[in-house]
């Protein structure tokens, strides 16, 4: 990745310039929010007190189009989403939510007003800086929303770093869409009830996980499992998902011991493994969203003779074949003592016109890798048609109207429309009336509760296989909400 930087003489003299074209000329700013006021997206208020254009950091050199920073007068009055993961983790989610900007831009926009992307990664790299993943999640988020003035930031991908994410952009209006997040105690976060004039600025397209730890524990009991480790990271995702599985499956003759850990620390994880390893129980059940953690849970399962014979039950956080790729000595024995849990997306025609056009952009890359690159596709194309409705409804683009359009997607009875290309002008010519539709995505249906503004989806209890094009998940069982 390149890092782009402007002399400070350059910028300086582009920001006298810029001011003096407007009507605000000379005028200091103290703000890059005022800059933004006076010449849209992608200005900022630079150390002199003069609003300049955005400087590019490496963690987000990457835009669709490409020369989009570039050329912010050709997309002066575009709408600017933010996206932002680990993109070395969570590469399949980016490419699915890219897809959908660039299909949308296939179409001309909306009515002719185009769509941008910044791309962001979260990643700890030292070869782009010394930054920790936690302290790189606040930075990108609020580096888009409060210097590239983006309207919506998709992601980022864990319960944690959404809730931190969302703090950092709170202040500044942005709406977060996070496709991954399952965390129950987010349903709250930005308020407990959603209505049109306050519809909350943190929206997700997948369900909280108070249905997946029901649905872990009625699987665990019908499987005779009667004794439980349950090896958890410590945190919104994983230790809120434990505690709803254990309020369903403790009762009589069954129990459970929870062995919580540090979320990236090999030293806790280990000594929890090894507890879980030496108990007298039926199964050990892992939480964790860290992919690194999950694969080096399964590579410490495998070479332990305290895993043999005790089944082995995982989240969805577990449900990747990049992780199993990282784990040697796997057999086939050994995988077939693994279950685990993970939201449905059904395979519908909407979702199969997804996946063959994703196939065929991103051929190294599988639709059903893990279970939410269709949900991270249509949490972009939900931010685009949020966007839509306050395009049409709102007097100007902000996260508050793009949340107010995300409220006109589930409306009962209203006109089905299917996520995607084909059909986003008949959304867009509904929402230009006023009118609510009832959306249908690559992930399902997406019906969002109208007062807690949450949805729901179908739970799979996914095993795991390996076959000649390397490890495949299989369907066990299906729990429809």
């Amino acid at each position: 990745m390149v890092t782009f930087r402007l002399a400070s003489a350059m910028v300086i003299a582009a920001g006298a310039i810029s001011c003096s074209l407007s009507r605000f000329a000379y005028t200091p700013c103290t703000t890059n929010k005022q800059c933004r006021d006076s010449f849209g997206w992608g200005y900022v208020c630079n150390e002199d007190r003069l609003c300049a254009d955005v400087e590019p950091i490496t963690r987000c050199a990457e835009t669709y189009p490409a020369d989009l920073l570039q050329r912010k007068q050709d997309y002066a009055n575009g709408v600017i989403i933010g996206l932002q993961f680990d993109q070395t983790a969570f590469e399949a989610e980016m490419n699915a939510a890219e897809l959908a900007v660039q299909q949308v831009m296939r179409q001309e926009g909306l009515a002719g007003r185009p769509f941008g992307l910044v791309k962001c990664t979260n990643e700890s790299n030292s070869f782009l800086d010394s930054l920790t993943q936690d302290d790189a999640n606040e930075m990108v988020s609020e580096y888009l929303a409060d210097q590239v003035g983006v309207v919506a930031i998709v992601g980022p991908a864990t319960s944690d770093r959404v809730d931190s994410a969302f703090l950092a952009v709170e202040p500044y209006g942005t709406l977060m869409m996070s496709p991954t997040a399952t965390s129950p105690s987010l349903t709250e976060i930005d308020g407990a009830r959603s209505t049109y004039d306050d519809p909350g600025l943190l929206w997700r397209t997948a369900p909280p996980d108070d249905l997946q730890g029901r649905v872990l524990a009625e699987y665990a009991i019908s499987e005779g499992l009667n004794r439980i480790a349950a090896v958890y990271e410590e945190g919104p995702y994983g230790t809120a998902l434990a505690v709803v599985f254990r309020a369903a499956y403790e009762g009589s003759g069954t129990v459970v011991d929870l062995l919580p850990y540090t979320a990236g620390s090999s030293a806790s994880l280990a000594d929890q493994v090894d507890s879980a390893a030496s108990a007298n129980v039926d199964a050990v059940l892992f939480i964790s969203a860290e992919k690194d953690d999950v694969a080096d849970f399964l590579q410490a399962a495998v070479d332990s003779s305290g895993f043999r014979g005790k089944r082995i039950l995982m989240a969805d956080g577990a449900r990747d074949t990049s992780i199993f790729e990282a784990v040697d000595g796997l057999t086939s024995a050994f995988l077939e003592q693994i279950q685990g849990t993970a939201p449905s997306p059904a395979k519908t025609q909407v979702y199969e016109n997804f996946a063959d056009e994703y196939r065929s952009k991103y051929p190294n890359f599988d639709p059903d890798q893990t279970p939410y690159t269709a949900y991270a596709y249509d949490a972009a194309w939900l931010v685009i048609y949020g966007a839509a409705w306050a395009h049409y409804n709102e007097v100007s683009m902000t996260g508050l109207g793009v949340a107010r359009g995300l409220r006109q997607l589930s409306k009962p009875g209203g006109v089905a429309i299917d996520i995607g290309p084909t059909q986003w002008n008949a959304l867009w010519a509904r929402f230009r009336e006023g009118e609510q539709v009832n959306v249908r995505g690559a992930s399902g249906e997406l019906d969002y509760d109208p007062e807690t503004g949450e949805t729901s989806a179908p739970i799979e209890v996914w095993g795991v296989r390996f076959g000649g094009d390397g490890y495949q998940f299989i369907e066990i069982d299906r729990f429809n909400p």
